[in-house]
């Protein structure tokens, strides 16, 4: 008899953990991932027309590769 009682009694406590462990993991959600952040304007300056239209080049967004410096870090910041 008192084994029985004993084994109701570890089944009942291995039950009440595997539920604990279950309300645990479907409490967290995923986190979503990271959007690539998009540079300043300052750092964008920092860099030479070259690099810029590089960076453009690479993000496969159009720019005039003849103008300005500052004309090229505008057209950038508008298409990214």
């Amino acid at each position: 008899m008192e084994i029985i009682i004993g084994i109701i009694a570890l089944v009942g406590i291995v039950y009440f953990i595997q539920n604990k462990k279950d309300k645990g993991s479907s409490v967290s959600k995923p986190t979503p991932a990271p959007k690539p952040k998009t540079p300043s304007v300052a750092e964008l300056k920092k860099l030479t027309k070259n690099q810029l239209i590089e960076m453009a080049d690479k993000k496969n967004l159009k720019v005039k590769k003849s103008g300005s410096k500052a004309a090229v870090i505008s057209e950038l910041r508008e298409q990214l």
